[in-house]
């Protein structure tokens, strides 16, 4: 149920990532859109324009007046004059035209029509100097004065119209550097915005999961640790805490393989409590598991090193596997293991050979060979404990032989 939760929480944040993303990429796109609209008006709407413009006064200039001054001087014939002025027209009709053909904003339409008119008046202008160049009949002298005094009007007129059109220009780069800044501004605000609510969520999810985790990690290790009791408790002899029956077999037959391969001594030890049926008997059942509980204790306190197993095989009757000793060894050990027993002085009125509870073991030290079986080592450790109790019990029994 928990990993559903984080599950729906992590695609929450994807989708609140996706429709952040998606908001900005909206947001970008317009805003660039609009720059990119500002962009041409700005640079079709003024920079070509003035262009246009420029060209239509140097036409004026450098095509009109100057070949009406040549014809004056006799520089260029009437025929050339003529074909210049026709020729300088057309180009300047041209020029106006594309021009015109730009978007216009309304307030500058006055500007725009008064430009028009002083072009058409000045093409009639240019036009009648044209017919009096042509004319066989000369009544009228042309006026270099009027001339001048046409162009510089035209001069001034279109250049009013240029400067309007950058006084435009101005207006309009002020207008595109304020909406670029208002976009900026909205980018970085929506961004700020949306990473904050990913962080913040992203936080609280995250500290969700390590809490998860944590908590997941203390199960597991309570889990673990259940598991090692319960494995204890499989392995665990309920009444002394030594190991059980079960882990015997398994102990008995790992060492027995181990010190096949490794050529070292396998000691197995039989311990049995003496007239033990007697000692219930006499002082009850209750008192016989305390004395089995003494017992596991003198075991557990006397074989202390790792390679030492005391094991509770089944009522009155313990097994003891010792590793990594020799035999001599062995033998002391089960006979210290005796001593200690009997100097608990349990009292056990109902024993043949002592009136204290004592113990008899039997024990078989002999380094392994492919030959020998396993159930051998049991048998013959279970054969020394008979002679132990024939011979007269709280006694130990050790051979190194078969």
């Amino acid at each position: 149920m928990e990993s559903l939760k984080l599950k729906s929480k992590l695609l929450y944040l994807l989708l609140i990532v996706g429709f952040g993303l998606g908001v900005i990429g909206l947001i970008g796109y317009i805003n660039i859109q609009n720059i990119k609209r500002n962009m041409d008006t700005l640079y079709f709407g003024s920079l070509i324009p003035l262009t246009e413009l420029n060209s239509i006064t140097e036409t004026y200039n450098n095509d009109l007046a100057s070949s009406i001054y040549r014809w004056s001087n006799q520089l260029i014939s009437d025929e050339q004059a003529a074909e210049k002025i026709s020729l300088g027209l057309d180009r300047i009709n041209q020029l106006w035209a594309a021009y015109l053909a730009h978007e216009k904003r309304p307030e500058e339409l006055a500007y725009v029509n008064y430009t028009e008119s002083q072009i058409q008046s000045l093409e009639k202008y240019f036009s009648e100097v044209r017919t009096l160049i042509t004319s066989p009949d000369r009544t009228h002298p042309l006026s270099l004065s009027t001339l001048d005094d046409n162009v510089r009007l035209i001069h001034d007129t279109v250049h009013q119209l240029i400067a309007y059109e950058n006084a435009s220009a101005r207006y309009e780069h002020a207008i595109l550097l304020t909406q670029y800044e208002n976009a900026l501004m909205q980018l970085i605000f929506f961004l700020v915005v949306i990473l904050a609510l990913v962080m913040g969520l992203a936080w609280k999810i995250f500290a969700n999961i390590e809490l998860q985790q944590r908590q997941l990690i203390d199960s597991t290790e309570t889990l673990q640790h259940l598991n090692l009791k319960l494995e204890q408790a499989s392995y665990t002899d309920s009444l002394t805490a030594l190991y059980n029956r079960r882990y015997f077999n398994i102990v008995y037959e790992r060492e027995f393989k181990r010190s096949l391969r490794s050529g070292k001594p396998f000691v197995f030890m039989m311990l049995d409590i003496d007239f033990f049926k007697q000692y219930n008997d006499t002082y009850g059942h209750l008192q016989g598991d305390s004395a089995l509980q003494a017992v596991a204790k003198v075991l557990k306190m006397t074989l202390q090193r790792p390679g030492d197993y005391p094991f509770r095989l089944g009522g009155e009757e313990f097994g003891i596997i010792l590793t990594d000793t020799d035999c001599k060894n062995a033998k002391m050990m089960g006979e210290k293991i005796r001593e200690n027993i009997e100097n608990l002085k349990i009292e056990h009125k109902g024993s043949k050979v002592s009136q204290l509870l004592s113990v008899s073991i039997g024990g078989i030290c002999i380094v392994p060979t492919v030959h020998i079986g396993e159930d051998a080592l049991i048998h013959t450790a279970d054969t020394n404990l008979y002679a132990a109790k024939k011979r007269g019990r709280n006694q130990v029994v050790f051979t190194s032989k078969l």
